[in-house]
């Protein structure tokens, strides 16, 4: 699934640390049932294990193209 050019599993930065995209939260109108919004939720590949939201563009413009194997 892709909302906003980001997917579910896309990997990017947050400062010096990689996160990956987990889910993606419809927030919804109680009264219509209409979409009022989209969130993008992440997590840190870290010892931390909390979900956070991230907007859609930082993902996008920190986005990582291909992890280095720093394995020799």
């Amino acid at each position: 699934m892709t909302i906003k050019n980001v997917k579910i599993g896309q990997n990017f930065y947050k400062g010096n640390v990689i996160c990956t995209v987990v889910d993606f939260i419809e927030e919804r109108s109680m009264i219509t049932g209409e979409v009022t919004g989209i969130k993008c939720m992440a997590r840190a590949n870290s010892l931390s294990t909390n979900v956070f939201e991230i907007p859609f563009a930082t993902v996008v413009r920190n986005k990582i193209i291909k992890i280095k194997n720093t394995e020799k």
